[in-house]
Order: structure tokens, then C-alpha cells, then sequence
């Protein structure tokens, strides 16, 4: 067999492999021999019939078969080679007793980077956090610990109530339950809207139509209860809990607390944010016959699930608007997977078997399973193995990078701020 290359777009090659005759006529016999075993041919011993007449009988059928014994030992050949998707048959012949296939490769693409340096992302100052969440807390605090007693009166924002409430639908009871509400003034829910000015003893009923049924809603007030929040003070703090005497030792323990969770949750935050903007400095030499393979095979997929005509809309109509997102998304997808790879080789990061099986058990109370049998399952299942290592270098990789990168620190963003994002 004798491979040349015949033509090359990045990392998509062109190679012409030609199977001499020799090579040709050994697959003949192979396809022979399997044929022999499987079909009778009238005239002939079972197992007997001649190369020569399977040819004269199957034609184009045979010279298939053959083809096939040839491309098996091209894959063969590439196993070992870097491929970003399996080989392509793009044209074969059979010429003057040889064969001659051509086979389109679409190699892992050349990674490349510009300065990490170049990367920006925000850490949001801790300090300011931190203050932000102790004030929370203290606001939570008070808020479960309010004094509660019951009242005669209308309901009022801010009072607890406990009602019965019944849902039916067409006459049949579905749920009948009783619940507990503080009533708050962003609370738009209609049985909260319906409770303000109502007293104990009174029944609200309203109704709401939900995947073309109405359900009837029956809302009876059991009681009212005015609620009395707790200054912040030595007094709320003991109220708490009796470890803390004084409200500055609940704060404290707040800050604590508080810093433990800003610093997991920034840190996460980071990794995406690098992650995020990775692609950014990655060049990729890659074809764009690679990303219309994969492009077409994704509206393909959209069609069989049903998912194109929405798709289609979405893009006024015009399928080349669809596909030119489509390339971007794979284009940045896979720069940023490949871009971690290539980190990770250069930078010599891997993960090891202790790392795999600290991850397994952090993961095992999530799957609702002991640590022993995840870190089994870990071991032995190889695709939930490669999600999870793939996670631990991805993260491996991101703590690598944020050494590298500019963290700019930002004030967090006001209550009005995020309602403005939203």
C-alpha cells in the first residue's frame, strides 16, 4: 500500500492510498473465502465455487466487498494518527489490476495562543461582599426569629397567615393542603394579593387558567398573625443561638461564613470567566470543510428531533444565517476544549487516581450513593470516568491560567443593577 498526499486545507488532507495488484487479488481472496462460506452458487460444491465466477456473478458487488477489506486496512494504518473525525471516503477506482482510493482526513487542528496576559476577568471585591452578605444574613436572622402573635384584624403586608387551600378542577378536589405566607409587597402570587385586607374566618376564591383548563382556587384564612421583628442587637444574637452573647460575635461568625462561601463561589466564578474567554486568545487552523461537517450534521439532527423550523425561524427564514451561527459555536467550542488540551499537554497537567477518587466522594451524597460505590462506579464506568476527569483538567487547567491573566477587581453590582440585567 502506498499513501501519498494530494492535497491539504489546514487540517483537512487529501491522500490517494494505491493498493497494487498483488494487494488487490489477496483481498479478492478474502472476500472469497468469506463468500464461500456463506452462499451457494448453483453448479458448484458448497465452499468450492471459483474467485472468478463470484466476480462474473456480483460485479460491482464484489469489487464493493473488496473495497471495503481496503479501507479497513487504511483505518488500520491512521488509527494512531491524531483525527478530529474519522476518515472520509471521497473517490476510489479500479485501474490496471490496481486500486486506488482516495480518503479525506480532517486532522486535530494546530493550537495556538496569543498573551494570556491579554484575558480580563472581574473579581468582585470581598470586602463589599462580604458586608453585603453579613447584612443579609442579620436580615434573615431577624425575619425567622420575628415574635408572632395572633390578630383579630385585617391582614396586613408583612403579617403571617395560615390558610386551607383547595384546587379543583371541574368540580373534583385535586389538592387540599394548609400553608403558612408572609404576606410581602413584591409578592405578585394572586392567593397572597387576595389574603391583604382579608380576616380570619374569610374564604377568597379566584381561578387560573393553566394549558387550556381552568382550576378553581378556595382559599380560607385560619388565623392571622402580627409579626414583630427583632432589633439588631446582643438580644437577637442570643436569640440565634447560645454560643454568641454579644450581636458582635454573630457578626463575626457571619464573616466567617461568609468568607468561606465567597471564597468557593468567586473562585468557580473565575474559572468560568477564564474558561469563558479562552477562545479569545486561541488561534485555530482550521478548515472550514471541518466546521460545515460538523454544521450539517447538526441541522441534520435539528430536522430528525423536529427542532429545525424553529431554528429557521428564529433566524428570519434564512438557513445560511443559521449555519454561520452554528460555525461560530463550533469554532468557539473548539477552541476552547482544544486550547485546554494543549495547555495541559505543554504544561504537563494531569489528573491523577487521587484526585479522581477525592472528586468521586465529594460527588457520591449528589448521586444519592456511599462514597465506596462512587468511587467503584468512577472506576469502572469509562464515560462517567472521562466526564469527570475531563472536569477536574478543565479546572486544573482554568487555576493554571488565572495566574496568568489580569483580575481586575469591581464593586458588586446593586439590587437595581441586576434588575436592570434581568
Amino acid at each position: 500500500m502506498e499513501k501519498k498526499e494530494i492535497g491539504r486545507d489546514k487540517n483537512v488532507v487529501l491522500y490517494e492510498f494505491v493498493f497494487d495488484e498483488k494487494e488487490v487479488s489477496s483481498f479478492e481472496d478474502v472476500v472469497t473465502a468469506r463468500l464461500n462460506r456463506s452462499m451457494t452458487v448453483p453448479g458448484f460444491r458448497k465452499g468450492r465455487v471459483p474467485k472468478a465466477i463470484f466476480k462474473m456473478r456480483l460485479g460491482e458487488e464484489f469489487n464493493s466487498y473488496v473495497l471495503d477489506e481496503a479501507a479497513d486496512k487504511i483505518l488500520e494504518k491512521m488509527e494512531k494518527e491524531k483525527l478530529f473525525i474519522s476518515p472520509i471516503m471521497k473517490d476510489y477506482e479500479f485501474k490496471d489490476g490496481n486500486l486506488i482510493v482516495k480518503i479525506e482526513v480532517h486532522e486535530k487542528p494546530k493550537v495556538s495562543f496569543e498573551d494570556f496576559s491579554k484575558i480580563e476577568v472581574e473579581k468582585v471585591k470581598e470586602d463589599s461582599v462580604i458586608e453585603k452578605y453579613v447584612e443579609k444574613r442579620l436580615e434573615e436572622l431577624r425575619e425567622k426569629h420575628a415574635l408572632v402573635e395572633p390578630k383579630d384584624g385585617e391582614a396586613e403586608h408583612g403579617d403571617l397567615v395560615r390558610v386551607k387551600m383547595r384546587v379543583s378542577l371541574r368540580d373534583k378536589v385535586l389538592d387540599e393542603k394548609e400553608y403558612e405566607y408572609i404576606l410581602k409587597e413584591d409578592d405578585d402570587r394572586p392567593f397572597v394579593k387576595e389574603i391583604v385586607g382579608k380576616k380570619k374566618g374569610d374564604v377568597v376564591k379566584f381561578s387560573r387558567d393553566f394549558k387550556d383548563k381552568k382550576y378553581e382556587y378556595e382559599v380560607e384564612i385560619l388565623q392571622v398573625y402580627s409579626r414583630t421583628l427583632m432589633d439588631v442587637s446582643d438580644e437577637l444574637a442570643r436569640t440565634v443561638s447560645n454560643e454568641f452573647e454579644t450581636l458582635e460575635q454573630l457578626k463575626e461568625h457571619l464573616t466567617k461564613e461568609g468568607k468561606e462561601i465567597y471564597d468557593v463561589e468567586m473562585m468557580e466564578n473565575l474559572r468560568e470567566q477564564v474558561l469563558e474567554k479562552l477562545p479569545e486568545v486561541t488561534n485555530l487552523d482550521i478548515s472550514d470543510k471541518t466546521l460545515n461537517y460538523f454544521v450539517e450534521r447538526a441541522i441534520l439532527r435539528m430536522k430528525e428531533k423536529g427542532e429545525y423550523e424553529k431554528a429557521i425561524k428564529e433566524h428570519e427564514g434564512d438557513e445560511e444565517k443559521l449555519k454561520e451561527d452554528l460555525r461560530e459555536i463550533f469554532l468557539r467550542d473548539f477552541k476552547r476544549s482544544l486550547a485546554i488540551e494543549k495547555i495541559s499537554e505543554d504544561e504537563n497537567i494531569k489528573v491523577t487516581e487521587e484526585e479522581m477518587e477525592k472528586e468521586a466522594e465529594l460527588l457520591a451524597p449528589f448521586w444519592g450513593i456511599s462514597k465506596e460505590r462512587a468511587k467503584a462506579i468512577v472506576k469502572s464506568k469509562e464515560d462517567i470516568r472521562e466526564d469527570l476527569e475531563w472536569a477536574i483538567l478543565k479546572r486544573k487547567v482554568a487555576d493554571f491560567l488565572l495566574k496568568k491573566v489580569k483580575i481586575i477587581e469591581i464593586e458588586p453590582k446593586s439590587s437595581e443593577e441586576e434588575g436592570d440585567k434581568e
